[in-house]
C-alpha cells in the first residue's frame, strides 16, 4: 500500500520528514507533480521515495540519501547534489540544469533519456551507465574516463571534455558542436555522422579515424594529423587547414565551399561543388580482378582498355599503376590522375563496370586464334605503323575536354616600348630560351602570342619549378617577366587561327589575372597552387599578400580582393 503526500510545507523542517516517515512503517510513499523551492533536504532519507513528476529550484540534497528513489520526469534547477547517494536511482527523462554532482555515487542508477545540462560531473564515474541518447550540454566532462563508451545520439553541445579519455568511444550521430577536445585522447574514437562544428582539433592525430558524413565546419585542423581519416560525405566548411597532414585520407564526396590555409586561419579560400575534392583527394586506385592469368595479348590489350575507359569518361585521365599475380588469377590496378567533374565515388563505380566488360572481351580473345596472331602482328609493328596517327588521334580526342591543370602565364614587361629593330630579334632569343625549359618540365600545350606565352603543367610543382627556372634565365637576359600560376579546370579547345589545340577555361583566366598582380620579376600564385606545391615539396617559401581583381572572373566581380602569394626558393 503507497502513501500520496501532497502537502510541499512538509518539508520545511527535516525533522518533521523523519517523523512522518518512521509513523508511517514500510508504507510506499509517493510525491508527485509538486513544486519545491529553495529548501535544504540536505542530510535526509528518501530511499524508495518516488519523487515523480516534481520541480526542484534550488534546493539542497547535500549527503542526502536517494537510494533506490524513483525521481523519474522531475526537473532540478540550480540543485546542489554533493555527496548525496542515488545509488539504483531512477533518473529515467529527468533533467538537471546546473546542478552540482561533486562526488555523488551514481553506482547503477538508470539515466535513459536524462538531460544533465551545464553541471559539475568531473569526479562522477559514467563508466557504468547507459549513455546512449543521454544529453549533458555544457557539463564539465574532465578528465572523465569515457573509454569504449557508446554514446551514440548523444548530445554533448559545449561540453569540457579536455584531457578526457575517449579512445574506442562510439560518438556516431552524436552532437559535440563547439565542445573542448584539448588534449583528450581519441584513439580509434568513432565520430561518424557527428556533429563537430567548431571542434578545435589543433596539433592532434586524429589519424585513421571516421568522420563519415560528420559535420566540421569551422574546425580547426591546424597541424592536425589528417592521414588515413575517413571524411566521406563530411562537411569541412571554413576549416583551418594549415599545416594538415593529409596523406591517405578519404575525402569522397566532402562539402567544402571555403577553407583557411594560412597560418592565422584568417583568408578563406573558396571552392566550388566537387572542386576541393578533385583538387586535394589522393589518387583513386582501381582494382580490376581477373579469374584467370594474363598472357601476353592481353597484356598489350591493357592499354586499349585504358583508352577505352578515358574515351567514356571525359575528362577522366588513367594510368597503369601496376598487373601482378594473386591467388587464382590476376590483378591489374589503375591510378586516377584526373577525375574530371566526377565524384570519385560515382567514378569508381563507373570505371568498374566498364572495365568488366572489356575483360569478358580479353577473355573471348583466347578462344580466337586468328584474332591472337594478327594482335601479335599489330603489336610488332605498331610503331612503325600506328604511333604517328596515334598522336594525331589523341589531339583530336582531347578538343572540348576538360582536365584539371596548373596553367602558367608569363608576360614581358615594356615590350611595346621596344623599337622595331630588336623586336623580332628579342622575341626570337625569347622564344629560344623557353623552349628547352618548357620540355624539362614536361609543359603541355604552349602557347606564345607575342611577347605572352600560356602552358599547363600536370602538378603544381612541375609549374612553379619552371616558372622560377624562366624567371631566373629570361632576367639574366636582361628581359623584365611577370609570372602569374592558377590551377584549375581547363578546356582543351581548337584554334582556328592557329589550327592548333589551345587552352580556355578559369585556370587561365585566373593565371592571367594574376601575372597582372606582379611586379617585374615576381611570381604570383592562387591558393591552391600554394597548398599542392607544399605538399609535394619544401623547396620554396610562398609569402601571403592581397591582390584586388581588376576585370571580373567566374563569380568573382571587378574590385573583390584576392588571396595570392610569392613565390621564391629558399
Amino acid at each position: 500500500m503507497s502513501q500520496v503526500l501532497t502537502d510541499p510545507g512538509f518539508f520545511t523542517k527535516p525533522e518533521n520528514w523523519q517523523r512522518w516517515r518512521d509513523s508511517h512503517g514500510k508504507r510506499e510513499i509517493v510525491i508527485e507533480d509538486l513544486e519545491f523551492k529553495d529548501l535544504d533536504f540536505s542530510g535526509l532519507d528518501f530511499s524508495n521515495v518516488h519523487l515523480v513528476g516534481c520541480y526542484f529550484d534550488g534546493c539542497y540534497f547535500r549527503n542526502t540519501n536517494l537510494i533506490s528513489a524513483d525521481l523519474s520526469h522531475s526537473s532540478f534547477d540550480g540543485c546542489d547534489f554533493e555527496s548525496a547517494k542515488l545509488i539504483a536511482s531512477n533518473l529515467t527523462s529527468a533533467e538537471f540544469k546546473k546542478c552540482n554532482f561533486k562526488e555523488v555515487n551514481l553506482l547503477t542508477a538508470v539515466i535513459d533519456d536524462t538531460s544533465i545540462i551545464n553541471s559539475e560531473l568531473t569526479k562522477v564515474d559514467l563508466q557504468s551507465f547507459n549513455l546512449i541518447g543521454i544529453t549533458l550540454d555544457l557539463c564539465d566532462l574532465r578528465e572523465q574516463n569515457l573509454a569504449g563508451k557508446d554514446m551514440t545520439n548523444a548530445s554533448l553541445k559545449r561540453v569540457d571534455l579536455r584531457g578526457a579519455n575517449l579512445s574506442k568511444a562510439i560518438l556516431n550521430g552524436a552532437n559535440l558542436s563547439d565542445c573542448l577536445l584539448n588534449n583528450a585522447e581519441i584513439k580509434d574514437t568513432q565520430f561518424k555522422g557527428s556533429n563537430l562544428s567548431n571542434v578545435d582539433f589543433s596539433s592532434m592525430s586524429l589519424k585513421k579515424l571516421n568522420f563519415d558524413g560528420a559535420i566540421l565546419k569551422g574546425c580547426d585542423f591546424r597541424d592536425c594529423d589528417l592521414s588515413g581519416s575517413k571524411l566521406n560525405r563530411a562537411n569541412i566548411t571554413n576549416a583551418k587547414l594549415f599545416n594538415a597532414e593529409t596523406i591517405g585520407w578519404d575525402i569522397r564526396n566532402i562539402i567544402c565551399l571555403a577553407a583557411c590555409w594560412d597560418r592565422d586561419g584568417t583568408l578563406k579560400t573558396e571552392y566550388q561543388a566537387n572542386e576541393f575534392e578533385r583538387i586535394y583527394a589522393e589518387s583513386l586506385v582501381i582494382e580490376l580482378k581477373y579469374d584467370f592469368r594474363l598472357t601476353a595479348n592481353e597484356i598489350a590489350t591493357l592499354p586499349i582498355l585504358i583508352e577505352h575507359l578515358q574515351a567514356c569518361h571525359w575528362g577522366v585521365a588513367l594510368r597503369l599503376k601496376s598487373v601482378k599475380d594473386i591467388a587464382g588469377g590476376a590483378m591489374v590496378c589503375l591510378v586516377v590522375e584526373e577525375s574530371g567533374n566526377y565524384s570519385l565515388n560515382e567514378l569508381e563505380i563507373s570505371l568498374k563496370e566498364e572495365a568488366s566488360r572489356i575483360q569478358y572481351a580479353q577473355l573471348a580473345l583466347r578462344s580466337d586464334r586468328n584474332m591472337q596472331k594478327k594482335l601479335k602482328e599489330a603489336v610488332a609493328g605498331i610503331k612503325e605503323q600506328f604511333w604517328p596517327r596515334l598522336l594525331e588521334l589523341a589531339a583530336e580526342h582531347e578538343i572540348d575536354q576538360v582536365r584539371n591543370f596548373s596553367v602558367i602565364f608569363i608576360d614581358l614587361k615594356d615590350f611595346t616600348q621596344w623599337s622595331e629593330g630588336v623586336v623580332s630579334e628579342k622575341l626570337s632569343l625569347f622564344r629560344g630560351l623557353l623552349k628547352p625549359i618548357l620540355q624539362r618540365w614536361k609543359a603541355s600545350y604552349p602557347n606564345m602570342e607575342g611577347d605572352s606565352l600560356r602552358a599547363t603543367f600536370r602538378s603544381a610543382k612541375a609549374a612553379v619549378e619552371c616558372a622560377c627556372m624562366i624567371r631566373d634565365v629570361l632576367m639574366a637576359a636582361e628581359y623584365e617577366l611577370r609570372i602569374g600560376i592558377d590551377l584549375g579546370q581547363v578546356s582543351i579547345v581548337h584554334n582556328e587561327v592557329t589550327n592548333q589545340s589551345d587552352l580556355e577555361g578559369s585556370a587561365v583566366s585566373m593565371a592571367a589575372r594574376l601575372e597582372a598582380m606582379a611586379e617585374a620579376g615576381d611570381i604570383v600564385v592562387s591558393e591552391k597552387v600554394k597548398h599542392y606545391a607544399e605538399q609535394e615539396t619544401s623547396e620554396f617559401v610562398f609569402y601571403p599578400q592581397k591582390g584586388q581583381l581588376t576585370k571580373a572572373i567566374g563569380n568573382k566581380r571587378a574590385g573583390d580582393w584576392l588571396n595570392i602569394y610569392h613565390v621564391h626558393r629558399k
